[in-house]
């Protein structure tokens, strides 16, 4: 019980804004007691009668502080950080960390240093300090706690010679378990602070050329940038590295192309050349682009549109292959599955074939008729109901018994019907060069009028005839929208009795109790069992037989 009425002490985070949020706290409530109207002069002298509390409370906190440990030590820093605090918490960390040097966690330190960084508050002997302490540690650093250090003393503008002839031997022997992206960003600070020592760049050049298969084109623009800021890159290398850009840029599909020069931008180091490379091998493939399954290989066609366009790269045949991808598009369920366009896209699209003569493209206005007839892709097509499909099922194909007898005449609505034909591609999209020629399919019967040409060829619609009677009908697995009462025993007499679920129970005989004697019947005298007579051993019928 007493544990649990013991105060709990304020957390390591909150000790660096105590005094201030406990000054915020007593003017608001200073406010609310004047209902809406604050009174400056009330609030202040609310504050002078709790200075002395704050002040103590405020004492009692920097006085834990010299007893913290590592963990606490590098959550106070980040607090403090963050929160903005004074300049005495800062001043109790940096002595606790100075007399706490040697039993602090590297990681911890690394943190440490990077708050008092980011705080822009300068103790350079706490730097020192910290820095002979990570010398002995050196061996258990990581990548990238060595670049966080190289970065934290750089910007303080502190080189201790212990403390980098450490880190560069960390570099050294890291660098051959490095990835490519950690070579990259290596490199990049090596060249960033101009720390070109020739024997840490020598062994990060060797593991590049080992490496070199497994760096994408950004990183690879990076390093070379950075060889070259130092001066460190040999014709020989410059070759190596040449080639395996041709090939990074021939083999990495279209999409990784756009990303990157998206990337390219953003890099701290680039090589210009490659980039050039880059954008004309993603001008080349869009120029190739023909069908809506080129386009389909963009993460979002319309990224890549406004990219273009943005550089005044845009082309026609680009703009020719997303209007068949719009149109494929259109005809496809609206669900978050499914890429479609939206309607402000295929407003863009529009506006763009304007500007270029193109708004009359077949397939472009397949796609806005379509988008406008289907709601978005909300309203549903009317669409005969499916078969019922099962695996292992008997499927029997029988002919159609109304095939060949004249239907009755529509009258003057037949025309109109023989004209609402639809093919099975899509409208204004290219077929492919080895398929045959569309079946003409009408949605509804096709009839032959009076004085019209021929009755045409139809294809039979996977429905059930409205002239057929339910008992007429040759297919006997429709889905009804309408389910039975239950309990619901389906019925399929089309499925083999061995893979039934519901087969129901045998006669009474078929299954034995716990009474029930076995019966041993006589065997036929074959090689295998049972063998013939009765078994009369030990493990046979003898036990069975015994008499009681």
């Amino acid at each position: 019980a007493a544990t649990w009425l013991r105060p709990r002490p304020p957390s390591q985070g909150a000790l660096c804004v105590l005094v201030r949020r406990q000054g915020v706290a007593l003017m608001a409530r200073s406010g609310d007691a004047a209902l809406g109207q604050p009174n400056v002069a009330a609030a202040l002298a609310h504050m002078a009668g709790h200075s002395a509390v704050v002040r103590a409370a405020g004492t009692a906190d920097l006085a834990r502080i010299p007893h913290m440990k590592s963990g606490e030590v590098r959550k106070l820093a980040e607090a403090a950080a963050s929160e903005g605090a004074d300049a005495a918490v800062w001043a109790a960390i940096a002595d606790r960390c100075a007399v706490f040097a040697e039993r602090l966690h590297y990681w911890d330190v690394v943190l440490i240093l990077q708050a008092f960084t980011a705080a822009r508050v300068e103790n350079r002997p706490l730097f020192v300090r910290l820095g002979e302490a990570l010398s002995s540690k050196t061996s258990k650093l990581a990548p990238k706690h060595a670049l966080d250090l190289l970065a934290v003393y750089e910007a303080s503008g502190l080189r201790p010679r212990s403390l980098y002839v450490e880190l560069f031997h960390t570099i050294i022997r890291l660098s051959r378990s490095m990835y490519a992206e950690e070579l990259s960003l290596t490199l990049q600070a090596l060249a960033r602070y101009g720390l070109g020592n020739p024997t840490v760049v020598s062994q990060l050049v060797r593991t590049v050329q080992q490496q070199l298969k497994d760096f994408r084109l950004r990183y690879l623009c990076s390093v070379t940038g950075a060889l070259g800021a130092m001066q460190a890159c040999p014709a020989a290398l410059l070759a190596e590295l040449d080639g395996h850009a041709r090939l990074e840029v021939a083999t990495v599909p279209a999409q990784e192309l756009l990303e990157n020069l998206q990337a390219f931008p953003l890099l701290e180091f680039s090589w210009a050349p490659y980039e050039v490379l880059c954008l004309e091998e993603l001008l080349q493939r869009t120029r190739a682009f023909e069908t809506w399954e080129d386009i389909e290989q963009m993460a979002d066609p319309f990224e890549t549109l406004r990219f273009l366009q943005a550089r005044n790269l845009l082309h026609d045949e680009f703009l020719q292959a997303l209007c068949q991808w719009c149109l494929q598009g259109v005809h496809k369920p609206n669900v978050r599955s499914e890429r479609r366009p939206t309607a402000r896209q295929l407003t863009t699209l529009y506006d763009h074939c304007l500007e270029r003569g193109m708004e009359q493209t077949k397939t472009l206005q397949d796609a806005l008729n379509y988008y406008v007839e289907s709601g978005g892709g909300i309203w549903q097509s009317a669409m005969p109901k499916p078969l019922k499909f099962r695996k292992r099922r008997r499927y029997i194909r029988s002919d159609d018994p109304w095939d060949g007898v004249e239907l009755p005449d529509l009258g003057p609505i037949a025309p109109q019907l023989a004209q609402q034909s639809r093919q099975d591609d899509l409208l204004g999209l290219f077929a492919a060069p080895s398929s045959p020629p569309p079946m003409v399919v009408a949605d509804d019967a096709v009839v032959e009028a009076k004085g019209s040409a021929p009755t045409l060829g139809r294809k039979k619609l996977s429905a059930r005839s409205p002239l057929l009677s339910l008992e007429e009908s040759t297919v006997r697995c429709w889905i009804t929208s309408r389910k039975s009462p239950r309990p619901r025993h389906r019925r399929d007499p089309g499925l083999k009795k061995m893979l039934r679920t519901d087969m129901p129970r045998g006669p009474l005989w078929y299954h034995g109790g716990w009474e029930t004697r076995p019966k041993y019947q006589q065997g036929q005298a074959t090689s295998k069992y049972p063998w013939a007579g009765v078994p009369t051993g030990n493990n046979g019928n003898k036990r069975v037989l015994r008499r009681s």
